[in-house]
């Protein structure tokens, strides 16, 4: 019976233990930032643990490119210069370029908080922890204090209560008020700010602070995306930052338009970064959150969704590709509604007349708006050999009718008369302009010379500024076997994009080839011509002679050992209940 008695006694001992200990730990930890800032704060950026970030990002595919044991000479080399240029300032900020970057060891967060009294000026509140390297910040503080001497002002000690409080002045127009609380650091650019982040560092603040606020939990909450802690996260109240901002009578006049126009119905703005996430090298979110329902200006962002198929005439090899679905007269009829209800009847109609319609020749609310589906895809596409500007552009416009659609191709066609020029591609005609090649002006072996040209492929007005990138897409449209519809990366970000909130119906998606993109940049940086023009700038500024030493002495691997980390791209734009949310994703190649 004792000894039942005994070892229950022993572990309700060990469990209470571990509750105390668990409590102080809790109740030593310092609230975060977003709990020491008032709820006027209007925008604030934050990084939630500085040393997590740069472990993260050393998992992406970026940061294990500069780890890789072949590129390591030549990004040591880099950072090498970077040091020496900083050794001329290095006086001046009291510590060397390493031991600056390690003083972030947590949080670091600015924010801009706006006064509740009119008499008052609205000021920032900064927190950065330090921790361990807590000796290197008040060394980068003497500096501080230093420069702030140099400006008739300097550093004095005040009470605010119980807390003491460091006062500098010298550094801006006003003073500067910081406080330290083991190893971490905390500034405001005046009294009533350092007051409220006192009273909630202390935990006896009486006001909601930006934690508590519903607008910043909501942003916040959508941008979570259900993985990770964000390691990046910000936030902005646009139109309440310009209330209180705006000055003067032309200021008050625009304001008192915003709820006419619906401006008000913003309500924040806000978004996420996180790195090296389960299956994700890094995950972006971004919100807009409206007003519902949504009124003016807001109502107009006519967002719908459909099909995000990549239409036929995609290139395969296409390093980015984006479709949305808009529903352009529902935009025109509420923009029609605003603007003539400022400008006078018939106001915006007489704006697209002369603005659009009559510079096409075609009258654009009667001849193209009904004959659109509101469906438009835009590719990018490399034009070989790579030069600078060698990135094409491919926009596409979903047409409901294609046939039906040529009488009014031929009005346009017609209005520009001999500045266009008709071809024949396999069984398509397009047009190219004959002044989009600069008036023929040379440009040098590093840029192509662009060739815009327009015609009908399928179902789609097919514009682009390049004449090989149109003869792609027609082939492409005659063969779809080796368009992008038929690629396996995209039909994988395909099926990522649909596992997402809201990825079944998206109003638009986007796909991208990082490889590609990253083969472009390294096509171009190992060009004779681009070496030639490097070594020739390296005597004319510091940063290009540090380049151009640095892949002299280590020159860029072969390619393949690059690619080996990337892995491909998208992201999508949904319309939901509470706003517009913008959300991308890179996969990590494992």
């Amino acid at each position: 019976m004792i000894r039942p008695l005994r070892s229950w006694l022993f572990h309700f001992l060990v469990i209470a233990g571990s509750l105390v200990v668990a409590a102080q730990s809790a109740l030593a930890q310092r609230p975060t930032a977003p709990e020491l800032m008032p709820a006027s704060t209007l925008a604030v950026v934050r990084i939630v643990d500085m040393p997590l970030l740069a472990e993260k990002f050393n998992q992406t595919a970026l940061g294990r490119i500069g780890q890789d044991p072949q590129m390591k000479p030549l990004i040591g080399s880099l950072y090498r210069s970077a040091q020496d240029a900083f050794k001329q300032i290095e006086a001046q900020v009291g510590l060397p370029l390493d031991q600056l970057l390690k003083i972030p060891q947590g949080e670091v967060c600015v924010g801009f908080v706006a006064s509740r009294d009119p008499e008052q000026e609205h000021g920032f509140i900064a927190v950065i922890d330090t921790k361990d390297q807590v000796t290197q910040a008040r060394k980068l503080l003497a500096a501080a204090e230093e420069l702030a001497r140099r400006n008739g002002g300097g550093r004095s000690a005040d009470k605010f209560g119980e807390h003491d409080v460091m006062v500098y002045t010298g550094l801006g127009k006003g003073r500067v008020f910081g406080v330290e609380r083991d190893g971490s650091f905390i500034f405001a650019t005046n009294r009533p700010l350092m007051d409220s982040v006192l009273a909630n560092l202390s935990g006896a603040g009486l006001e909601r602070t930006l934690a508590d606020s519903d607008k910043y939990q909501t942003v916040m909450n959508r941008c979570s995306g259900g993985g990770d802690r964000p390691h990046v996260t910000f936030y902005v109240d646009p139109i309440e930052l310009i209330h209180r901002l705006a000055s003067g009578s032309l200021a008050s006049t625009g304001l008192a338009l915003f709820p006419v126009l619906g401006l008000d119905g913003l309500q924040a703005v806000g978004g996420t970064m996180t790195f090296a996430s389960g299956e994700f090298d890094q995950v972006q979110h971004f919100h807009v959150l409206l007003d519902n329902p949504r009124l003016g200006v807001i109502d107009a962002v006519a967002l719908s969704s459909g099909d995000t198929t990549p239409e036929p005439w995609v290139p395969g090899d296409a390093i980015s590709y984006s479709t949305i679905h808009w529903d352009l007269r529902h935009t025109l009829n509420v923009s029609a509604r605003l603007y003539n209800g400022i400008m006078g009847d018939e106001a915006l109609e007489r704006e697209l007349r002369n603005r659009i319609s009559e510079p096409l020749g075609v009258d654009f609310e009667r001849e193209i708006v009904p004959q659109i589906t509101g469906r438009v895809s835009h590719a990018q596409w490399v034009e070989k050999p790579v030069r600078i500007n060698s990135i094409t552009t491919l926009v596409g416009v979903q047409l409901k009718d294609s046939a039906a659609f040529k009488p009014t191709l031929d009005k346009f066609v017609q209005r520009l008369g001999d500045r266009v020029e008709r071809s024949q591609y396999g069984t398509v005609n397009y047009w190219t302009v004959k002044g989009g090649q600069r008036g023929g002006r040379e440009l040098g072996p590093n840029l192509r010379r662009p060739q815009p040209c327009f015609g009908l492929v399928g179902d789609y007005l097919l514009m682009t500024d390049s004449l090989k990138a149109f003869q792609e897409a027609v082939a492409s449209q005659t063969n779809p076997d080796n368009s992008l519809a038929s690629s396996l990366d995209f039909k994988l970000i395909t099926s990522k994009i649909k596992q997402q909130r809201g990825g079944d119906a998206p109003g638009a998606v986007m796909f991208q080839r990082p490889e590609e993109g990253l083969r472009f940049w390294y096509d171009l940086a190992s060009a004779e011509n681009t070496r030639t023009r490097l070594a020739e700038q390296a005597d004319k500024n510091r940063f290009f002679g540090s380049l151009n030493q640095a892949l002299s002495q280590n020159p860029l691997p072969p390619f393949a050992v690059l690619a080996e980390y990337m892995a491909p791209a998208g992201g999508m734009i949904v319309n939901d209940e509470t706003g517009i949310h913008y959300m991308t994703f890179t996969l990590k190649r494992q």
